[in-house]
Formats: C-alpha cells, sequence, structure tokens
C-alpha cells in the first residue's frame, strides 16, 4: 500500500492546484505528446454520478486521485449533499410551482449511452443516512429501548436502498449492456462532531454527533456501535448485490479506513485515505478488464 500521508500536510491552495491538475490532464486525452508526458496508459473514459466522496471541495476527493494518480478521463456529474433516492429517482422540484425538475440520472444515462463506457463510478447513501436523516434510526435513552430501530434500519437498507440499487442497476444496464458499476461502501467513522472547515469558514456538518446526543446516546462505545451498524448493514447489502449481479462491483473500503485517524471530520476522509481508498477502486476496474 502506498503511502500519501504527505498529501495531509497541503495547505488550502495545494488542494486545488491537484484538483485543477488532474481536470488539465484530463483534458489532455487524446494527446500522445502529453500521454507520454503525465506516463499513463491510455485508459477509457469513465463516467461518475455520486455524493461529497466524488464532488469534496475542502480537499481531494476519490474522482480527483482516480484522475491524477491513476489517469482515467472521467465526466463526473457527482454533487455534494445528494442522496441515493435523488439520483436514482429524482426529488426535485421548483420551489413555488411545484414543478418537477429532470432528474441527474436521465443526463448521466445520456452520456452513458453516448460513451458506452466500461464503467460507471457511483457513490451514494452516506445522505441517506447521516444529518437530519440520522436520528430516524435511533431510540431516545429515556426510552430504554435498544439504541438502534434495527428493524426501520433494516427495512430502510435491505428494501429501500437496495431496490433504489437495483434500479440503478437496471437503468444502466438498458442503457449499456456492456458498463459495469463501481459502487463504494464508504467505513467505519468516529462522530466526534466536527464539519467541515474551508479557508477557514464552516459551513456544513456535523451529521452524526447531533442525533446522537439529541437521543442522549453519549457514552462513546454506544455512539460508535450506531455508527458501525449502520455502515456494515449497508456494505453488507451492496455485497449481496454485488454476489447477484454480474455488472455490479461492490468495493469494500472498511478494512483500509482507520475511524480515528483517517477522517477530517464526521464523513470526509484525509486527503491520504481518498488516495487509498481510490488505489483499491482501481484495482477492481483493473480486473473488471
Amino acid at each position: 500500500m502506498k503511502d500519501y500521508t504527505f498529501m495531509d500536510d497541503w495547505n488550502d491552495e495545494e488542494v486545488v492546484k491537484f484538483k485543477e491538475e488532474g481536470i488539465e490532464q484530463q483534458e489532455a486525452f487524446g494527446d500522445k505528446a502529453l500521454y507520454e508526458t503525465f506516463k499513463f496508459d491510455e485508459r477509457p473514459q469513465l463516467v461518475a454520478k455520486g455524493d461529497s466522496w466524488f464532488d469534496y471541495l475542502p480537499g481531494t476527493d476519490l474522482i480527483d486521485c482516480l484522475r491524477k494518480h491513476h489517469g482515467y478521463s472521467i465526466k463526473n456529474y457527482s454533487e455534494a449533499g445528494d442522496t441515493l433516492e435523488n439520483m436514482v429517482y429524482g426529488t426535485k422540484y421548483k420551489r413555488g410551482s411545484f414543478e418537477t425538475t429532470e432528474p441527474t440520472i436521465s443526463k448521466v444515462l445520456r452520456k452513458i449511452e453516448q460513451l458506452k463506457p466500461k464503467i460507471f463510478l457511483f457513490s451514494g447513501g452516506g445522505n441517506d443516512i447521516a444529518g437530519d436523516e440520522f436520528g430516524s434510526y435511533l431510540n431516545h435513552s429515556y426510552t430504554y429501548l435498544n439504541p438502534l430501530r434495527h428493524e426501520y434500519i433494516e427495512y430502510m437498507i435491505n428494501s429501500v436502498f437496495r431496490k433504489c440499487c437495483m434500479d440503478l442497476i437496471k437503468k444502466v444496464s438498458d442503457t449499456s449492456q456492456g458498463t459495469h458499476i463501481v459502487m463504494h461502501g464508504y467505513g467505519h467513522t468516529f462522530p466526534n462532531g466536527e464539519g467541515v472547515s474551508f479557508f477557514g469558514f464552516s459551513f456544513a456538518g456535523p451529521w452524526l454527533r447531533p442525533a446522537l446526543t439529541a437521543k442522549r446516546i453519549l457514552d462513546e462505545s454506544e455512539q460508535m456501535q450506531a455508527v458501525e451498524v449502520m455502515i456494515d448493514t449497508y456494505n453488507e447489502m451492496l455485497k449481496k448485490l454485488d454476489e447477484d449481479n454480474p455488472k455490479f462491483h461492490y468495493v469494500d473500503l472498511r478494512s483500509i479506513i482507520d475511524p480515528y485517524k483517517d477522517w477530517t471530520n464526521e464523513l470526509h476522509l484525509k486527503n491520504s485515505a481518498y488516495a487509498r481508498a481510490a488505489d483499491k477502486i482501481n484495482d477492481v476496474i483493473l480486473q473488471i478488464g
């Protein structure tokens, strides 16, 4: 495993430069001289849709690292904060008129139809669990019930989220039969109450500890267990989808992400951890061929 810890010492300007270089490098695809400069083998263009793990402004993200470290050209439709439900079906509408807007998945599928990419990268589910949603999975400690609403977790992840993923698989397959989907399941995190800061300003999060505190789940071990159960249940669902669908490939990142050392806040990894995660995703892509 490569050592990317030097990336964690980057300031905001260095992060921005890394992102810009990845985009510039991508624009060089098709230019033989520039290929030799970047010393990457020519690889097919990929299409991506996801949340902040594919679109993280304050730091690097998986798309940045796949572009810069592995030489992929990626048409990225990701948006920080996006939900699984919105990405697969569309939930947005115009305020006032209540007119529904075209879901981004329509644009994504048109691009997949045009490019017929070997790989479609997908990142989703985190925002359907964390943030305002997280409290719905928890019981208040004063009820003396189990801190987790296990039946609700089972229903949401293994029925609702699974149906979203199955419908996504079908949509992609109907559009381009040769396209494989590669999707990760996040990793174990510590609900420390840290949110997102950029250039000294805090503007998002935290997403886990507020709900735990509101439900008076204050013991650190209980907090960790609650988050672990959610993540593990989600990963197991994705693993089963992988086993049942030859064109769907799940990447388990839990073993390479340390819940105490690899996070810059409750939902986002340090630069070095994103780079290691991108390496593992790249390994899966190369195995697909």
